[in-house]
């Protein structure tokens, strides 16, 4: 920064922000929470940030969070379940940073918005429905059957309990709004949520 240039004082800004907006440090730990961050899940600084997220929705957060601190991405976006004040559970979409302090990454910063909304909590448009927003396990269990795997299969394969890879499948055929798997697979393909295989 050249003498010329203002300086910003960037938290000070975030505090205001109406999306909830969070530091989180390596070890998982949230370090700082704007004032949407603290309206939505309560004063939680010190506390690891998967108390605040739906249990089926951890690997999806931890994931990401890894590979930021691996550096192996510089942002992404993902959707998971916030567990609000007051017992209530809140569908979000998150985009993350790496968050970096002289010249090392020392953890992630993130905003959450509504997950019928797009990047900057703007309303999605692609002339159909808003794209359904899945778990990391129902994705798992649908490219499953994609391969016209049944049931039994599909729980094998994820490690799961029969009846829960049944719940999963209910769970993806609500979200996509049909009343089949096989509907569930062709829906899926055409709103990109499956992408055809390239080895012939």
């Amino acid at each position: 920064m050249t003498h010329n240039e203002p300086h910003f004082d960037v938290t000070s800004a975030l505090e205001e922000v109406a999306l909830p907006s969070a530091v989180v440090d390596r070890d998982g730990r949230i370090r700082w929470l704007n004032r949407g961050a603290t309206v939505l899940i309560g004063e939680r600084v010190g506390e690891p940030l998967i108390v605040a997220i739906a249990p089926e929705d951890h690997h999806v957060a931890c994931t990401n969070f890894e590979r930021k601190l691996d550096g192996e991405t510089a942002s992404s976006n993902y959707s998971v379940t916030l567990l609000a004040r007051g017992g209530r559970r809140l569908r979000v979409n998150v985009s993350s940073v790496p968050f970096w302090e002289r010249g090392k990454i020392t953890g992630v910063f993130g905003v959450a918005y509504p997950a019928g909304a797009g990047v900057g909590g703007e309303p999605r448009s692609n002339g159909s429905a808003a794209r359904p927003e899945l778990t990391t396990r129902q994705f798992e269990a649908l490219a499953l059957l994609a391969e016209g795997l049944g049931t039994r299969v599909i729980a094998t394969r994820l490690g799961i309990a029969e009846e829960t890879a049944r719940n999963h499948i209910r769970g993806i055929l609500s979200q996509l709004g049909v009343h089949s798997r096989l509907e569930a697979v062709v829906r899926a393909y055409r709103l990109g949520l499956l992408q055809p295989r390239r080895d012939g």
